[in-house]
Formats: C-alpha cells, structure tokens, sequence
C-alpha cells in the first residue's frame, strides 16, 4: 500500500533524515528508474544512496573531472557524468567496479543537462554550454545524431520515450520525433521573450500531458505538450540572488514542488496553480535541487545538505495500491460477465415415522399425546400412492 498524494498529504512531509556530504553549493540529483537509489553528484563526489534505507552505498572521487551533471542510465549499476576539466568528455561509469566504461567526446564546453530515453537502455541526450545538442548511444562512442546553434539548450525526454524537448533561446520550444532524426521538428512553440527570466530548467510531467519550464527568477510555468498553449504560472517564491532553482513533479502530476531561499520548498496543485504548503527544511541558503521518488512518497531536497523528506507516521492518509513497475493507471469499462445460473438441489422428501419403535420409548399416555400431534404413517403413504401415475409401480 502507498499513501495517495492530495492537498492534506502534502502538507504532512516533513525532514526524515539530513546528510551533510560536503561544501559544494553546486550539485545534482537523480534517482533510479525503480526509485530504490538516489544519486547525488556536486564537483567533489558522487555519492549513492539507498532510497529506502537512506544510507550511502557508494562514493566515487570526482575532483579530477569537477561533473556539473550526473544521473543514472536505465541500469542502476551505471552512472552518467559530465566535465569541467579537460576535454569536456561524457564518461559512462560502472558503480560497482568503479571503472570507466566509454568515453563521449564531442562538446567543446562542459554538458550541463543528460538525460536518458524511458524504456531504452543505451540512448542518452547531451546539452553543452557550447549551443549543441548530441544524442548518444552507450554501445558507441560517435554520436548518433547532433544539433548546433542552439542557444542556451536545454532537453528532456517524453516519459513514453518517442519524443524529446528542444528548449532554446529562452523562447522556443521544438520537439522532435526520434523515428524522424535528420528532420525539422515535429512541433515547434514560440514565446514571448522575457528578459528578466531565463529559462534554466525544462522537463515533462509524468503522465506527458505538459512540460514544465524552471527559471531563474522567481516564478515557473507549465505548457501543454500537444499544442505548446500556457497552462499555469507557479509564483510566489523567493529567488533574491537568482539562482537556477529547480522545480519538479510528484509522480501522479497532481503537484509542483520548487526550491526557494532560506531553506523553504513551496507546493503548488498543478492544474490551478493554488498554493498547498510551504516546508521549511534544515538548509539555510536556497534549495538548488530537488527531486521526487518515482516509486515511492518521498523527495530530496539539496544545497549544503542532503534531505529526505517524508510525510509524518502519525498522518491520517488515503491509501492506494502501488502501481508494478511498468504498469500505468487507465480507466477501462468494466466488462460484466453474464451470470451463470446455478440449478438449486432438489428437495429429498420427508422421513415417515415408524411408530413401532418410538412405542417401544413411550409409555401408554405419552404414547397417545405425541401421536396426535404427529401425522399418521397410513396418510403419508396414501400421498405418496395418490401422486403415481397409473400403471407406476411404487420403489418399495
């Protein structure tokens, strides 16, 4: 059983457990496709986590290459991560030897977004500081595909995993197909240039229904995947030293959860924008990252220190059987089978009484009392004569 989110629930997350990993401001976070690890990354190591026990599994030394990105691929075993050093290569990591797997060359600048393709277990984007954008393939070294004089890119896959977001020059909005790599994009949404808020972060929600869109003010916003129309404005939150404060759906795309200053992460209902709470969390400065546990209700929160934060175990809650992975929620017409009428069991006929041996159990005046309440042998033997046809001869 799991707790079902709504506007209560939501208010009840509270701190479950604090890790202070290291000083690093700068970070990253990501969990595993099951939700079982999370993966923490800033300029110094990479940490793995245990979702459910919340424990460090693993470290990794990252001094060498400084990643300003890092995430999982489909395997929990490997981990993305980009560089600032260097040759601005991609390295694809093995968790469990710790050795390095492949190596992606081909940004002149460091990668500051990777994301992996739901449902493919090789297939990667990259978006650099140098305005290109490759998509990979673990099994190869060379890119598959490459886009270039995009300015300030940012990417995101469907959570279907047939198509991927092209966010540009903090105004357009391109989606591609990738069966139809090479070609012009499959829809393409432009907006009116806001100078006071660059875009930082772009992502769609879990039911792939709208694409939400981070910035570096103090507001975010939500459009529709299909035909790019403004759904709704997620404002009111503290941004005063404009950083790229990251935003987040929970995995029913009921709510939007982003980080503000001093340590606060405010929750919106994501269809009308209404505020549900504001948490405040043992950071002091800005939550920079923030990420929700595909599986499981919980979400971490990231700046100086690392926090879990999970609904309190005296809560009162809704409950919902989780879903397998893989599985989605669709509502179906119940099919009604046709009911199978079941014969019922003849009725067997009532025992006649023999008198000659309850006699024997009765004396002269008893005898004479419970015969009268009783009925006769003789009449219901003359029933049963009275109900054979003629020529019927009776079984004894």
């Amino acid at each position: 059983m799991s707790i079902k989110l709504n506007d209560n629930a939501m208010l009840q997350f509270r701190v479950s457990k604090v890790f202070q990993e290291s000083e690093e401001r700068k970070g990253c976070l990501d969990f595993s496709v099951d939700g079982r690890r999370l993966l923490v990354c800033d300029h110094s190591a990479m940490t793995i986590f245990s979702s459910t026990r919340q424990v460090v599994l693993c470290r990794v030394n990252m001094n060498h290459y400084l990643p300003e990105v890092a995430c999982f691929t489909q395997q929990d075993s490997r981990a993305l991560h980009s560089a600032s050093k260097h040759d601005f290569a991609i390295r694809c990591l093995d968790l469990e030897t710790r050795k390095r797997l492949r190596l992606f060359r081909g940004h002149s600048r460091r990668a500051h977004v990777l994301v992996t393709q739901p449902g493919n277990d090789n297939v990667f984007l990259s978006a650099g500081r140098d305005d290109k954008v490759f998509l990979w393939d673990l099994r190869s070294s060379t890119y598959t595909h490459r886009m270039k004089k995009l300015h300030s890119p940012l990417s995101a896959f469907d959570p279907a995993g047939l198509v991927f977001a092209i966010g540009r020059d903090t105004e357009r909005i391109e989606m591609h197909d990738v069966r139809m790599l090479g070609q012009r994009p499959c829809s393409e949404f432009v907006y009116q240039v806001n100078h006071k808020a660059a875009w930082t972060q772009l992502q769609f929600a879990p039911d792939g229904k709208n694409l939400l869109v981070s910035t570096d003010h103090s507001w975010c916003f939500s459009v529709s995947a299909l035909d790019g129309s403004f759904q709704q404005s997620f404002a009111g939150y503290g941004n005063e030293t404009r950083q790229a404060l990251e935003a987040t759906y929970s995995p029913d795309s009921q709510f939007v959860l982003s980080g503000a200053d001093e340590g606060r992460i405010h929750i919106w209902r994501a269809d009308d924008g209404k505020t549900v709470a504001v948490l405040k969390g043992n950071n002091v400065g800005p939550v920079r990252c923030l990420r929700f546990n595909p599986r499981d209700t919980l979400f971490v929160s990231r700046d100086h220190l690392i926090v879990f934060w999970m609904p309190m175990a005296n809560g009162v809650y809704d409950w919902v059987d989780p879903l397998k992975p893989g599985q989605t929620v669709s509502i179906k017409e119940e099919k009604i089978e046709d009911e199978v009428s079941i014969p019922k069991a003849p009725s067997m006929p009532k025992p006649m009484k023999d008198w000659g041996l309850d006699r024997q159990g009765f004396g002269t005046r008893n005898w004479r009392a419970s015969k009268k309440s009783l009925p006769a042998v003789q009449d219901a033997t003359q029933d049963r004569d009275r109900d054979l046809e003629e020529g019927e001869i009776p079984d004894d």
